[in-house]
């Protein structure tokens, strides 16, 4: 029987035959089709391997190839996390959080090209950065808010590629209200944007709308968007609201023209890449809308009506939740902690997806792109 160090002097001697005879950009195209548990194990064979897997244009390549495919998806139960890798969705490992202890409350504050962020939306003083497939994290420096954080306060985060300035951004905004959280009359606010190529946040003053709880979705480009409010209480109305990491600033997107007199719930998201909104009615259906052209208020158009099957049981609407387009086209659903739907819009069918193993018997589902994408030095990129 070989020794390990016998068998990786033996895959080294391969691939230092391998890189003398085909040319390095054949060899670099060839590795950006691999999955990444492979080419982080790949790593340890010689320095070259080590500095063509870590090699900035070679991980934009790799993201690319990975973006065409399914998505992999994180479980979330509480504090604990699980991660599932292929695209048969049939096994779960459960993913080490060696910082969860930080957080009083673990939540997931958005997904990018990835790499996760991290906190605790109750304060939000501790900031993560995680990427799950190659178990790489980076804790955020203290953002330093000038306004303290208070029992009457809220926080929101957003997390998204700057791709114009190629650098990955944070947003975090703080709320204080006048009173407790029944009969608010004014609030004040600030917010500060991270910079991971530059390692600091900065102030980006105070934001002209009411954001919402959860946290912002990144559009794909240079864009995050919110559900806010122009107001507080009845006086509020629901907004769609983008950021431009360029501008640094916010403004709100005009919404579709609908007129559902049984709608109970909207939301907003990116669906298919493009900016959308889904609406819940009380008859377990869900309206997708998507804008076509960003900002382009005639370009929303209606993508999907979804009726859930009766069979379905178990499940609050007020949690359907369209999460993914599949590259089959099948909408991945989320319908409560407990049921996850694939539906094909095109034949009108269901499918339950089957208990994942190794997963637990209920959870929420962050859908996430595997890449090698490291928050650690990456101002040095």
């Amino acid at each position: 029987m070989s020794s390990p160090n016998s068998t990786a002097s033996t895959s080294n001697s391969v691939f230092t035959e391998m890189s003398a005879n085909i040319p390095s950009d054949i060899i670099s195209d060839i590795f950006t089709r691999l999955p990444v548990k492979s080419l982080t194990r790949f790593k340890i064979l010689s320095k070259s391997m080590f500095a063509l897997l870590g090699n900035p244009e070679f991980v934009k390549q790799h993201l690319k190839r990975a973006t065409v495919k399914n998505p992999n998806l994180i479980l979330k139960l509480d504090s604990k996390f699980f991660y599932v890798e292929d695209d048969e969705w049939s096994k779960a490992r459960r993913l080490p959080m060696p910082f969860s202890l930080c957080l009083e409350k673990v939540e997931i504050s958005g997904s990018c090209n990835g790499m996760l962020c991290i906190s605790d939306q109750q304060c939000n003083q501790d900031i993560f950065l995680l990427n799950p497939s190659t178990g790489v994290f980076k804790h955020l420096p203290f953002s330093g808010f000038d306004i303290a954080i208070v029992e009457n306060s809220f926080t929101t985060l957003g997390f998204g590629y700057h791709q114009t300035a190629d650098d990955y951004k944070v947003i975090r905004c703080v709320y204080i209200y006048d009173k407790p959280f029944i009969d608010i009359d004014s609030y004040d606010c600030e917010a500060r944007v991270y910079s991971l190529k530059a390692d600091e946040w900065k102030d980006i003053g105070v934001i002209p709308y009411h954001l919402g709880y959860k946290a912002a979705i990144w559009l794909g480009n240079d864009f995050l968007i919110w559900k806010a409010t122009s107001g507080l209480g009845r006086t509020g109305r629901y907004l769609i609201v983008s950021y431009d990491m360029n501008k640094e600033e916010f403004k709100e997107i005009p919404q579709p023209l609908v007129n559902y007199h049984d709608a109970i719930h909207m939301e907003v998201s990116v669906f298919d890449g493009l900016v959308s909104t889904f609406y819940l009615s009380k008859y377990d259906e869900a309206y997708i809308w998507s804008m076509r052209e960003y900002g382009v208020k005639d370009s929303w158009e209606l993508r999907f009506v979804i009726k859930l099957p009766e069979r379905v049981e178990g499940y609050n609407y007020i949690f359907l939740k369209p999460l993914t387009v599949l590259k089959n086209g099948e909408i991945l659903i989320e319908a409560g902690e407990k049921t996850r739907i694939l539906h094909d819009p095109k034949k009108g069918t269901y499918r339950i997806i089957n208990p994942i193993s190794g997963a637990p018997r209920r959870f929420l589902v962050t859908p996430i792109v595997a890449s090698l994408v490291s928050p650690i030095d990456y101002h040095q990129g």
